[in-house]
């Protein structure tokens, strides 16, 4: 927290200082209002069209694989839709397209949360709602923020604090691409953006709590997509075959699906084909010596 920040917050706990805050909580708190699409309009990140169906990822070799993206509360369904085709004599072409949507009902639960809980400051994160469009994916939702005077900074979390000198609920938009990077997916955070709004509002700007708020979404939210590469695995009869994938990004799946290219390709060497022979021949799809 910089020293500008600390100062003001200072100065909204003397005595004179916080009688009037609270007064102003209570006259102006209802005024405020959030508009998701005018917070979405906001936003700098600007979407491409990018749009796909599982048509358009066939090949002279199509599959489709279901599976579990493995997450904090629980695991959630996803569906891979994928088709292998010639490229070279050594080399196969791989193009496949995640299907997300599960996800993407599920996610207001689980990415909601406490982002920050400290001596003075406490925000808690709540998702309404999460769409593609283009090659963006648009998170709306609010953020819950409580100030208190601190007693204690040394102790942890929130042991140490005082009286509350304000709270508010603060709407954020923010937008997420997914990058392919080697054989998995990883969803970067591309902007964020939020909208104090009544006299509250504008006080959170003026003791540049605001910009504190934002620092806090971006810092938690590059942590969580660090923490949280997709790999998405082939079934065990082809998992020798380890596509590279060299491109791909967010895709929009009907009207605001979230989808995932892949696009890549696969070796074909002597090596690759024998641990498929050895796969095959222990289901007892192919002959030979047990």
């Amino acid at each position: 927290m910089g020293t500008d920040l600390q100062w003001s917050l200072a100065k909204l706990g003397t005595r004179n200082a916080a009688p009037f805050a609270l007064v102003c909580l209570f006259l102006f708190a209802s005024c405020a209002t959030t508009d998701p699409e005018l917070l979405k309009s906001e936003l700098n990140a600007r979407p491409t069209a990018q749009s796909a169906s599982p048509n358009d990822y066939a090949g002279e070799v199509q599959f489709s694989i279901s599976d579990k993206i493995p997450t904090r509360e629980k695991s959630v369904p996803y569906t891979l839709n994928a088709g292998i085709s010639s490229v070279t004599s050594t080399r196969l072409g791989f193009r496949g397209l995640l299907d997300l949507r599960e996800f993407q009902v599920q996610a207001p639960a689980l990415l909601s949360g406490t982002l920050e809980q400290s001596c003075s400051l406490n925000v808690d994160v709540k998702l309404d709602d999460t769409s593609a469009k283009g090659d963006l994916i648009e998170l709306v939702g609010s953020v819950d923020v409580k100030l208190y005077r601190c007693r204690d900074k040394e102790s942890e979390g929130g042991n140490g604090r005082g009286a509350r000198l304000i709270s508010t609920t603060i709407g954020v938009a923010a937008a997420a691409r997914a990058n392919v990077r080697g054989q998995c997916v990883h969803f970067d955070l591309a902007d964020v953006v939020l909208q104090p709004t009544g006299f509250v509002g504008g006080l959170f700007n003026l003791i540049g709590l605001t910009e504190r708020v934002e620092e806090v979404v971006l810092t938690k939210g590059k942590e969580f997509t660090e923490e949280n590469e997709f790999c998405p695995k082939l079934p065990s009869e082809l998992s020798s075959l380890k596509p590279v994938f060299d491109s791909g990004g967010t895709r929009e799946i009907g009207d605001g699906g979230i989808g995932v290219a892949l696009s890549g390709s696969i070796d074909t060497s002597a090596v690759t084909m024998m641990e498929l022979l050895a796969v095959m021949q222990s289901r007892g799809i192919v002959g030979g010596e047990g």
